[in-house]
């Protein structure tokens, strides 16, 4: 047989290919639409903008990240480690494809957005009040829970470090996101470069466009992350069941 180095370095440029090509056609679909934008004269936001087209391929990606996290879960539901308790390794992933599952339909239905709304209208906050940006801080939060979960399985986490090198990638082009759409929030950012309103709501509309991509490039290189670990989760449970 093969040593386990050599079926490493060996994978290792598949697992790469893997990545080039999901990230490529992601760019593709990009470019299309920004192109698409820009031949017919439209604001990119018309594609990149919420319930966009763009929106609903964000949200295919994430139901593509639930479905492999389910794929894993169910693989690692046959390991004969103990499996009762919260702690259980499969519980991991059963709760990483729920998390995904209701980021997809957020995605779409914009419950984030919706609850911020709801909580500006009860607590009388001004919608321009820069004291409390609650659609970012419930963003953050999303971020702090799955940060939560994967610590408290880290046991189980931990055993995909082959996959890791992906969720640095997935994790830097998010907070790139993150970054743009922190810098950005407020849309008179721009208004010392533009003095023409036209100009500048165009600029804010690119800006938020460049801030999408970014969202679909980071859920492109976790999709490759994933994929990943369903083949270290073949590979865990068959030696496991095995002895």
């Amino acid at each position: 047989l093969m040593p386990v180095t050599a079926q490493r370095v060996q994978k290792a440029p598949v697992l790469l290919s893997h990545l080039w090509k999901i990230i490529a056609f992601d760019l593709l679909f990009i470019g299309a639409m920004m192109i698409r934008a820009i031949l017919n004269q439209k604001t990119p936001m018309r594609y990149f903008g919420e319930t966009g087209i763009i929106s609903w391929f964000s949200c295919l990606q994430l139901l593509i990240l639930a479905g492999l996290a389910w794929k894993i879960y169910r693989i690692r539901k046959l390991s004969q480690v103990e499996t009762k308790g919260k702690h259980a390794p499969q519980t991991l992933w059963k709760l990483i494809a729920i998390g995904f599952f209701f980021l997809a339909v957020d995605e779409i239905v914009q419950i984030h957005e919706a609850t911020d709304f709801l909580i500006h209208w009860i607590f009388q906050i001004p919608d321009n009040s820069k004291f409390l940006q609650l659609d970012g801080l419930i963003v953050a939060g999303y971020s702090a829970i799955g940060a939560y979960i994967l610590y408290s399985f880290w046991d189980e986490f931990q055993q995909y470090r082959s996959a890791f090198y992906l969720f640095v990638i997935g994790f830097a082009l998010k907070a790139t996101m993150v970054l743009i759409d922190v810098s950005t929030d407020d849309q008179t950012v721009f208004s010392s470069w533009f003095t023409d309103p036209k100009s500048h709501k165009l600029m804010y509309d690119w800006v938020q466009t460049v801030e999408e991509s970014f969202k679909i490039l980071a859920e492109g290189a976790f999709i490759a992350a994933f994929l990943v670990c369903v083949q270290i989760a073949k590979r865990m449970t068959r030696a496991e069941i095995t002895h």
